[in-house]
């Protein structure tokens, strides 16, 4: 193989997502109905069939759109921005490939990449400014989705709720861009910088005291953080990024939400004889598989919204065929039913054997 295509393929390969298998909604229940990353991606490069959850290297240009709409961070693509002080602002700086910049220091495929847990992680640490540069979004085969700017106003949306300063974005043409990168980094022949690199950069004197390079992906050892644990709230009234709702009167009780739900975000509570669901939207990443596991169609999950109603209300009923307890809404159009939802499916008169002559 010649060398360019060596080199061309390992750049491709570098470029290329991976999955975290053990986070994907599929590895955890069968019928798990998620496809964001195969809905989203601009060239069809995923694909999901019964068998399995499949990408097409050849098809995929490492865009990685699909990294931030996976609920789950279970696709992981190795890509980096520039966080730093300009004087009392602290701000991140990113760019996209389209844009006219010539360095390639937090240049990314696309800025939509840039995913709502990146953005809530810097402005903990008090990053609430973005500078970015792009080329014609709206000519671009990527602009699909969720934008990077309505990632902003959402979250901006729950900060103004709490009585907290707003995120601002600005998008700066490549010149104003690479000017406030200059004064982020000092050396212009650092295109990429790993661990390794980032120590060496400052022994060299290539970066500077109050910058630094913020990775955007996740491994496989990293902890998994809740979009809801980032977002400040006062109360537990704030906008959450996802919130599961119950509807009471379509609700059978099964609990199969509760069972299955990967963080706990739908709680059972036996508080000394008061019975009930509660929602817990800080828990909440909007897999859906409360939604796809659920025989009634009761759940929905909601994204961007306040939480009306924390709990649901449950009874116990005594199942008059098994004998059996069981606990339904207080509002369930199946509180007046006198068997359990088994029973209930169970013709109790059909003989167990049969002699057929």
């Amino acid at each position: 193989m010649p060398l360019k295509e060596l080199l061309d393929r390992i750049q491709h390969e570098e470029r290329l997502p991976e999955v975290i298998s053990e986070r994907c909604v599929h590895e955890v229940v069968e019928v798990a109905g998620c496809s964001s990353c195969v809905d989203i991606c601009p060239r069809q490069a995923w694909t999901l069939d019964d068998e399995s959850l499949s990408l097409d290297t050849s098809l995929c240009d490492g865009c990685g759109l699909c990294r931030p709409v996976c609920p789950e961070d279970a696709i992981s693509i190795e890509r980096e921005i520039l966080i730093g002080d300009l004087g009392q602002r602290k701000v991140a700086l990113c760019a996209c490939e389209e844009a006219v910049v010539q360095q390639k220091i937090a240049v990314v495929p696309c800025i939509h990449l840039v995913g709502i847990k990146d953005i809530l992680k810097l402005y903990r640490q008090d990053y609430s400014e973005w500078l970015v540069a792009t080329g014609n979004c709206s000519e671009c085969t990527r602009n699909r989705g969720v934008k990077f700017s309505e990632r902003i106003d959402r979250i901006n949306s729950a900060l103004f709720l709490n009585s907290l300063a707003p995120i601002s974005f600005y998008r700066v043409n490549g010149v104003e861009w690479q000017r406030i990168s200059n004064l982020l980094v000092e050396k212009l022949a650092i295109s990429r910088l790993s661990r390794r690199g980032f120590l060496r950069g400052m022994l060299d004197g290539g970066i500077g005291t109050k910058s630094a390079i913020h990775k955007l992906y996740e491994s496989e050892g990293d902890v998994f953080t809740l979009p809801g644990e980032l977002i400040p709230d006062r109360d537990g009234s704030s906008v959450w990024p996802y919130l599961p709702c119950i509807d009471s009167v379509r609700c059978n009780g099964c609990d199969a939400c509760v069972k299955l739900c990967p963080h706990g975000a739908i709680e059972f509570s036996d508080n000394g004889g008061r019975l009930y669901y509660r929602m817990k939207p800080r828990s909440c990443t909007g897999c859906g598989i409360c939604m796809d596991v659920c025989s009634e169609d009761a759940i929905s999950v909601t994204a961007w919204s306040q939480m009306e109603r924390r709990d649901v209300t449950l009874v116990r009923v005594k199942c008059t065929s098994c004998g059996n307890p069981v606990h339904v809404p207080a509002e369930s159009r199946f509180r007046s039913q006198e068997h359990c939802r088994i029973c209930a499916q169970v013709n109790h008169h059909k003989n167990l054997y049969q002699i057929v002559e």
